[in-house]
């Protein structure tokens, strides 16, 4: 689903094929005013950017979590 995604939008992957937060948040502003302009038949894909975007920032919380908690043990 990512991979038609990012084609449908036009994304551009980075070197190491990973969605980047600028990408993520560049489609999901995009499928925003898709939604807006052309309506509801849109919405699921929408929905979807919203759950990757969720996701992503969820995984990077974790990280930086993960970091803290390192960096304090070594301490």
């Amino acid at each position: 689903m990512v991979y038609h995604l990012r084609l449908f939008l036009g994304i551009q992957m980075s070197k190491t094929n990973i969605l980047t937060e600028i990408n993520i948040e560049k489609a999901y502003t995009i499928m925003a005013k898709i939604v807006v302009k052309h309506g509801d038949k849109y919405l699921p894909v929408f929905q979807r950017m919203h759950e990757i975007r969720e996701e992503y920032k969820a995984k990077q919380d974790m990280k930086n979590i993960a970091l803290q908690i390192a960096q304090n043990s070594i301490e």
